[in-house]
């Protein structure tokens, strides 16, 4: 039992939280495309900032793209 629930906290880590931080990102470049400067965008990168900087791994590294 305990091995499953340390399975599950590795995918939450390896898995979920840099898709969720793609999935965010995504989310802000399409608001930064609607209206520039805008909040949405800004919160929505802020979400994806601190969904990447939680996720370990390879996958975590490879769905981050660097911004300027």
């Amino acid at each position: 039992m305990k091995i499953r629930k340390r399975l599950a906290q590795l995918a939450l880590f390896m898995l979920a939280l840099p898709l969720v931080g793609w999935g965010l990102d995504q989310l802000a470049k399409r608001a930064d495309e609607r209206r520039p400067g805008s909040s949405a965008g800004k919160w929505l990168h802020t979400g994806s900032d601190f969904a990447h900087g939680m996720g370990r791994g390879p996958l975590s590294s490879r769905l981050r793209t660097p911004r300027q």
